[in-house]
């Protein structure tokens, strides 16, 4: 009855997180589970509990018994945009600024040396809403939503661990956008795609006090529909035809990266844990990123949690590059249109742009089999200007440069449940 329930709820999760999910290190989510957000994401050497496999597979080695965990995060951006290059506009505040994001881990064991678990959650995404906004700008929409399920399966020595999970990746994605003319996506339809991959790990133990890690996940194909395309065919991406600038137009693949990630946990006294990870998130070869000039992204992050005998306190800190390139555009060649419009639709359609967070958390034991967790995360405002010169340049003849200027912040609340059984 029990694995009924927890098979239940999983899917349940699955129908409410394929329509939901924003991010924080570029698209994709900075951590799974209250508690490895409360230690800045961290979690590659650090067990958590079913919710491991998220960070890396072999944690779930470390696992006793079994147990559930499930939560939902409310996340809040607040992004805004000045719109048209070189129409005066005013920047607008994107409608697209309370997200909730469900997640759901199960673990248990089957011997002294193997567990398995299977996980759901809304991982990735990204999303804008200016549709109402003035003439000035641009009515656009873009909504990105990714949901991952994780079987897992995950060996232990004395000393040692290694996982392994399958990974089940369905997305989808909706773009939609005008100024003051025809839709490309007027009934604003999304396009979704299915894809899989793998997740790897290991960690080793050289102390009792001490574990290092590192997991690898693969690069997940996605194509949605021709969203994409589309979307550039109206911006004039198309070698011929009315409004084309010549331009091939773009492709409609958005493969999700791959990443490498190292971590450490060391316990300074019986009470008190410090955690670091490493990650490198490979935007920069993932087929559809590549071709926006996205780089790779290192994520840097720290954690610190104190245990006491029914609570835990965290706090963490993530740093991230920002994985956008900006391409020069500034002349009147069909080049350097397009380098702009690659830089417009980076910039106010998909602004992953933010860099420094800082978390913090806790939970607290309600009985031995019952657990509630929560974590707090900000992100302080990031404000990009990119050039956007090339499109009224070329479209309208008008010398000069012309910025598109983005902000973007970010606040996110989760609330966990933790059930031993």
């Amino acid at each position: 009855m029990k694995m009924k329930i927890i098979v239940v709820s999983m899917f349940a999760v699955s129908a409410i997180a394929s329509q939901l999910a924003y991010a924080t290190n570029g698209d994709e989510m900075m951590a799974v589970g209250s508690q490895s957000t409360a230690l800045g994401g961290t979690g590659v050497a650090n067990f958590m509990g079913a919710e491991s496999v998220w960070a890396n597979p072999a944690m779930l080695g470390k696992s006793k018994g079994s147990e559930v965990t499930g939560g939902v995060n409310l996340f809040t951006p607040k992004v805004t945009n000045t719109g048209m290059p070189g129409a005066g506009g005013v920047a607008q505040d994107s409608k697209a600024s309370t997200n909730y994001i469900p997640d759901i881990s199960y673990s248990s064991r089957i011997s002294d040396s193997l567990s398995y678990g299977v996980a759901v959650a809304g991982i990735a995404g990204m999303g804008v809403d200016y549709e109402g906004a003035p003439a000035t700008h641009i009515y656009a929409k873009s909504a990105l939503s990714i949901l991952r399920v994780l079987p897992t399966i995950a060996y232990n020595a004395q000393n040692y661990g290694l996982g392994f999970s399958p990974i089940f990746q369905s997305g989808s994605l909706r773009l939609s956008f005008s100024n003051q003319g025809a839709d490309p996506n007027p009934t604003g339809k999304f396009d979704s795609s299915t894809g899989f991959g793998f997740s790897l790990g290991g960690y080793f133990n050289p102390t009792s006090v001490m574990t290092i890690a590192a997991s690898y996940q693969t690069e997940i194909a996605a194509k949605y529909g021709t969203q994409i395309s589309s979307a550039g065919n109206y911006f004039g991406l198309c070698q011929s035809g009315p409004g084309c600038t010549g331009n091939s137009p773009f492709a409609d693949d958005l493969n999700q990266p791959a990443q490498i990630k190292a971590g450490l946990a060391y316990s300074l006294t019986e009470n008190f844990t410090v955690t670091a990870d490493y990650k490198l998130i490979q935007w920069g070869s993932a087929k559809g990123y590549k071709d926006f000039d996205w780089q790779d992204q290192t994520v840097v992050a720290i954690g610190a949690k104190y245990t006491a005998n029914d609570f835990w306190l965290g706090l963490g800190y993530n740093n991230a590059n920002n994985p956008i390139g900006t391409l020069p555009a500034a002349g009147a060649t069909p080049s350097m249109y397009r380098n702009a419009a690659i830089n417009v639709f980076n910039n106010m359609f998909f602004p992953a742009v933010v860099t420094n967070t800082y978390t913090l958390g806790g939970g607290y034991n309600i009985s031995k089999a019952i657990a509630v967790e929560a974590s707090a995360v900000m992100t302080p405002q990031v404000t990009t200007a990119v050039d956007a010169s090339g499109i009224m340049n070329f479209a309208y003849q008008a010398p000069g440069t012309y910025l598109n200027t983005t902000t973007h912040s970010q606040q996110a609340y989760s609330v966990s449940l933790r059930y031993k059984f």
